[in-house]
Formats: C-alpha cells, structure tokens, sequence
C-alpha cells in the first residue's frame, strides 16, 4: 500500500470511529441493536461514498422502509423465523424495484422483529443514528486530505442529495 493509500485508510478509520461513537453517545443504550444496521451503513458510506446505495435518498427510505416492513408483519403475524426472512426479502424486493438498494437496511425487519420495537424505534434510534453517521460522513468527506469539489477521487459525499 501506498502513502496516499494509508493516508485514506486511516482517515476511513477515524472517521468511521467517530460516527459510530457519536451514533451510540445519542441513542438510548437499549438500542444498541439498532446499530447492527447501522454499522455497515458507516462502512458503505466511508469506503464507497460514490456508491448508488451510499447516496441519501438509498439510505433513508431503504432503512425506513425495512422497519416498516418489520412493523407490518410484527403486527400482522408477530415475531417468527418465518416472519423475519420474509421482512428481509421483502425489503430487498423493494429496494430493487424502487432502485434504492442499499444492503444494510435489510437488517432493519429483522431487528424490529427481534427485538420487538415500538413504533418511536423510528425516531429514536434509527433516525437519530442515521442522522448523526449521515453529519459526519458529510463533514468528514470535506475535511478528508486532498478532498476538494473538482476531486477526480469523487470522495465527498454525497453525490447528489436525492
């Protein structure tokens, strides 16, 4: 690996280790399930901020609706292996036809399922934590050495808003 190489690496590092920290400093600690989503979303939007499923508009309706979807059937049919697969492919249906594929957030039926959330699981910790890791990866792709708006790297995030 090169010098530039490292650089970017440990940049990606950091970065990540802030979002992360600051996503579980403002969330509730019996939430800390929520981050198992969460998690990969850092690591898509640090280490392929050009990447289709890494803009905004994938980010948020895809982890929206995930837990949506775990909602409808914990409330429809309750918590049940069956149940959590079909959460999970449904919300992979939907991201592919809606064009908004963004992996991680098919975690998010399974862990309204598994933990049983409560309608507010949307605001607090799911909004809350995507808000914060979507700040920083924002700040963080600005401030990131040799980031510049005509960078040929393309590594400020996002490419587009919606």
């Amino acid at each position: 690996m090169n010098r530039a190489g490292l650089i970017d690496s440990l940049w990606i590092l950091a970065g990540m280790t802030v979002a992360l920290t600051l996503a579980l400093m403002v969330i509730h600690a019996e939430h800390g399930l929520a981050l198992t989503s969460i998690g990969s979303t850092v690591v898509l939007l640090f280490c392929f901020p050009q990447h289709e499923g890494a803009q905004p508009r994938a980010v948020l309706i895809s982890h929206l609706l995930g837990a949506l979807i775990g909602f409808g059937l914990l409330h429809s049919v309750g918590a049940h292996p069956w149940s959590m697969a079909l959460g999970v492919a449904l919300i992979a249906v939907v991201m592919k036809l809606a064009n908004i594929m963004h992996p991680p957030a098919g975690a998010n039926p399974l862990i309204v399922l598994n933990i049983k959330a409560g309608w507010m699981f949307l605001l607090d910790p799911l909004l809350l934590a995507l808000a914060v890791v979507m700040a920083v990866v924002w700040l963080w792709s600005r401030l990131r050495p040799g980031s510049s708006p005509g960078s040929p790297q393309g590594s400020r995030w996002p490419l587009r808003y919606w």
